[in-house]
C-alpha cells in the first residue's frame, strides 16, 4: 500500500506542483484583493464625500444618464460613506463599449473611473481583477481552465491524504510527532525531505479545505454537485430554470425601485433583519435579482448566510430565492464552500491564514520538485563517481 501512495504523491505532485503553485501565491493575493486594489486605485475607491448615498432609483438614474450606451446590470446596495460603489454594467443593444465595471460616488452619481474585470492591462486598475480571473480559471477562454483547476484540486486532495499517510509512523518506529519536527544538523537531501514533510503537515489545516473546495469552485455541476445529491436535494438556480425571455424590456413595468420594496417583503421566515446587498436586473431572464445577507457577511468569523430574491420585472411576482435559509440542508452545505475557501468563513483571521498559507504551499511545491531533482540525481552522481573510479 505504502508503496503505491508513494508513486501516486510523488507522479500527481509533480504533475500538477506547477498548478498549485500559481494558484496558492495568486490566491495569497486575492485573499486581500479588495484592500490590495484600494491601496493601488485610491481614485477609484475613495470619494472624500462622506454624505449620505442618493436614493437607489435617483442614483441607478443619474449613473445611467451620464452614458447613454450602459445599462446598470448590478448596484451595491451597502456601500459605506466615502467610499466608491463598484457598479457592473453592460452595453445595450446596437452599443459597444470597452468596460464592464463603473466607480461611481454613491452620494452624488459621480463616475470616477471605469475598467473591465478580468482583462490583462498594463495599469494598477486591471491587476487585482486579472489576478483573480487567473486564479479562477487560468486566464483561459470558455470552463476549460475552471475545469482543469477542479481536476487538480481533486488530485491535490488525494496526494494531500497520501502524503499524511506516508508520514505515520511504522510499529516500532519513531512517534509521529517526530514527523512534524525538522532534524538537527540536516542538510543536504536530507534538509530538503524534511522541509517538504514538516510544511506539508503543517498547512494541512490549510490546504485540506482549499483543495475539497476547490473542487465545488472549478468542478461543480459536474461532480460536487452530483456527488452532494447524494446526501439530499440540490436546488437548481432560479436563473438556470429560468427561460430567456423573447424580447427583454428596457423599461420594464415593474421599476427597479419597486422590485427592492417587493424582495424585502418577500424574504423567508427569520431573514427580515437581513441588511440589503446588491440589486440587480436580468433583463435576458425578464427578472430582477435583490440580494440580502447576515450583518457582517465574510467579515466577521462564520458569517455566510444571505438570500436571492428575484422579481419578475413584468408582474412583479415572486420568481425564485436562492440561499441559506430558503435552501435544503445541501444548499446549505454548499454555502459554506466559497467562504471556507477563500478564508473568510473566520474573517481577518481566516484571510490571513490562506494568504500564509498559501505562501508556504508555494514553497511546498517548489522543495517538493527539488526534491525529486536531488533524488534522481543522486544516483547518476554515485554512477559517475563509481565509473570514474574504475577508469584510474
Amino acid at each position: 500500500m505504502k508503496a503505491f501512495l508513494r508513486g501516486l504523491h510523488r507522479w500527481c505532485g509533480l504533475a500538477i506542483a506547477l498548478f498549485v503553485a500559481i494558484t496558492a501565491l495568486t490566491g495569497s493575493l486575492i485573499a486581500f484583493e479588495h484592500e490590495l486594489d484600494a491601496w493601488l486605485n485610491p481614485a477609484l475607491f475613495k470619494t472624500g464625500d462622506t454624505r449620505p448615498a442618493l436614493p437607489f432609483d435617483t442614483l441607478l438614474a443619474r449613473i445611467e444618464s451620464q452614458d447613454g450606451r450602459i445599462r446598470v446590470t448590478q448596484l451595491p446596495l451597502d456601500t459605506p460613506p466615502g467610499q466608491a460603489s463598484e457598479v457592473q454594467v453592460e452595453a445595450r443593444p446596437g452599443a459597444a463599449v470597452g468596460f464592464d465595471r463603473l466607480f461611481v460616488d454613491p452620494a452624488s452619481g459621480r463616475i470616477l473611473g471605469t475598467r473591465k474585470w478580468g482583462a490583462w492591462n498594463w495599469d494598477r486598475a486591471h491587476l487585482m481583477p486579472w489576478l483573480n480571473r487567473f486564479h479562477r480559471n487560468l486566464a483561459l477562454p470558455g470552463p476549460w481552465g475552471g475545469r482543469l483547476l477542479g481536476w487538480v484540486s481533486v488530485a491535490w486532495l488525494l496526494i494531500s491524504l497520501a502524503g499524511v499517510y506516508l508520514t505515520l509512523p511504522t510499529r516500532g518506529g519513531r512517534p509521529w510527532r517526530a514527523a512534524w519536527r525538522m532534524s538537527p544538523g540536516a542538510r543536504g537531501l536530507k534538509l530538503v525531505n524534511d522541509l517538504h514533510r514538516t510544511i506539508g503537515l503543517w498547512t494541512l489545516a490549510v490546504a485540506l479545505p482549499i483543495a475539497f473546495t476547490g473542487i465545488y469552485l472549478g468542478l461543480g455541476n459536474e461532480v460536487f454537485k452530483p456527488i452532494a445529491s447524494l446526501f439530499g436535494p440540490v436546488s437548481p438556480h432560479p436563473v438556470a430554470t429560468r427561460a430567456p425571455v423573447s424580447a427583454p424590456s428596457p423599461a420594464p413595468p415593474i421599476s427597479p425601485l419597486q422590485s427592492v420594496v417587493l424582495a424585502r417583503a418577500l424574504l423567508p421566515e427569520g431573514t427580515r433583519d437581513y441588511e440589503p446587498w446588491y440589486f440587480g436586473h436580468l433583463a435576458s431572464r425578464g427578472m430582477y435579482r435583490v440580494a440580502f445577507k447576515e450583518k457582517d457577511l465574510r467579515e466577521s468569523a462564520l458569517r455566510v448566510r444571505y438570500e436571492q430574491v428575484f422579481i419578475d420585472d413584468r408582474t412583479g411576482e415572486l420568481a425564485g430565492r436562492f440561499g441559506y435559509a430558503s435552501g435544503t440542508p445541501v444548499d446549505r452545505f454548499l454555502v459554506w464552500q466559497y467562504p471556507v475557501h477563500s478564508g473568510k468563513v473566520l474573517g481577518p483571521l481566516g484571510r490571513a491564514l490562506v494568504a500564509l498559507g498559501g505562501a508556504l504551499i508555494a514553497l511546498l511545491c517548489v522543495v517538493g520538485v527539488m526534491r525529486y531533482g536531488m533524488r534522481t540525481a543522486a544516483p547518476r552522481m554515485s554512477s559517475n563517481t563509481a565509473s570514474a573510479g574504475r577508469g584510474r
